[in-house]
């Protein structure tokens, strides 16, 4: 959503709420362009897969507009292309390879007469993680409990500025399933302010380990303690647009209502709005 757009929204709020009920939003000067929405968030695991759509007026109720007969093209920095094919049960278009860490890729979207949709999207680079572990009776929560720790290395590249994103989560016997752990970080300067998302995962950049090999250290709740669960660490390697959408995101969600400033979600879309971004995973199951 672009600043315009959350610019009208919030002064139609404002509007509401002071003139009440009885007067109506002049919209006769807010001029729309369709454009098209391309949302890529590319892993090292799976094939890419590209969301296509179309934006929407600030009046239009009829929900999101999925594209399913677009071009979608994606080339990677040798020059190699490939035409990605819809696939109805991912509501995508997929592409048959999947995306290595380190390359560049370019996406290119067109339908119709809307303008054309370009980005590009640079596959973060591996990183070397030791395996993480869990200790049990570490310490006390708030309530006097027992709580253990899940602790790993990450050993953080230092020619280039890194980002990650971190989700704990453990197995359900009952469900089979694996459910998150609220992120509590035990490292002081992690501790302070974190940036977790809506799935419970944290975000962290290197400003304050670049280049060491940094310990990692996390609290697990009361109920894990004396139990010996089967707990599942998720390390992701970010590209610099992936960690800038998820902190515009957490910006957005946390604004202070109608009287703040607006912040707009982070867009690298041309020509249209979206977000085109990777990562690299490394997975620890610790039994």
């Amino acid at each position: 959503m672009s600043k315009i757009t959350i610019n009208v929204i919030l002064i139609t709020f404002f509007s509401l709420s002071i003139l009440g009920c009885e007067t109506e939003l002049d919209q006769s000067s807010i001029e729309f362009k369709n454009k098209l929405v391309m949302n890529v968030l590319a892993t090292d695991k799976e094939p890419l897969a590209v969301h296509i759509g179309k934006t929407l007026s600030l009046i239009d109720t009829t929900g999101e507009q999925i594209i399913e007969t677009a071009k979608v093209v994606v080339t990677d920095d040798l020059g190699f292309s490939e035409t990605l094919i819809y696939s109805f049960v991912e509501a995508k278009y997929i592409s048959s390879f999947i995306p290595i860490p380190g390359k560049k890729y370019s996406i290119r979207a067109t339908f119709g007469n809307l303008p054309e949709a370009f980005s590009t999207l640079t596959m973060p680079k591996g990183f070397n993680s030791t395996p993480a572990t869990w200790q049990n009776n570490t310490g006390q929560d708030s309530a006097g409990f027992p709580i253990g720790t899940i602790k790993f290395n990450i050993t953080d590249p230092s020619d280039e500025r890194n980002y990650y994103e971190i989700g704990l989560f453990r197995f359900e016997d009952f469900g089979l399933e694996w459910l998150p752990i609220p992120i509590s970080p035990e490292n002081p300067e992690l501790a302070t302010d974190p940036i977790i998302n809506k799935e419970g995962a944290m975000f962290l950049d290197d400003a304050s380990f670049n280049g060491q090999n940094k310990e990692l250290r996390f609290s697990t709740p009361f109920g894990s303690a004396g139990t010996k669960y089967k707990y599942l660490v998720t390390i992701k390697s970010l590209s610099s647009d992936y960690y800038k959408y998820f902190k515009s995101l957490e910006n957005y969600q946390v604004q202070g209502g109608p009287f703040s400033e607006p912040s707009a979600v982070y867009n690298n879309v041309q020509g249209g709005v979206g977000i085109c971004a990777g990562s690299s995973i490394f997975k620890d199951t610790i039994n």
